[in-house]
């Protein structure tokens, strides 16, 4: 029998999923379509890229646009 996942647990992995298939930023604009209710964008950000820096920001963005280009091509 399957062990029993808290609803915290599924919706880390659920988040997990999109950011590894849609990126960040579609992901998030994917959960504001579904979603029924009013959301706070800074704190969707403030948590998207809680630890990260500057650079860090700046590395993934780049990588992202690396990626979308390579798809295009």
């Amino acid at each position: 029998m399957a062990e029993m996942v808290s609803d915290t647990e599924i919706r880390k992995k659920g988040m997990s999923v999109l950011f590894k298939t849609l990126g960040e930023v579609d992901a998030i604009r994917f959960l504001s379509q579904i979603s029924s209710e009013k959301r706070d964008y800074l704190k969707l950000q403030d948590k998207l890229f809680e630890g990260l820096s500057v650079e860090d920001i700046y590395k993934k963005a780049k990588e992202y646009s690396e990626r979308k280009q390579q798809d295009k091509n």
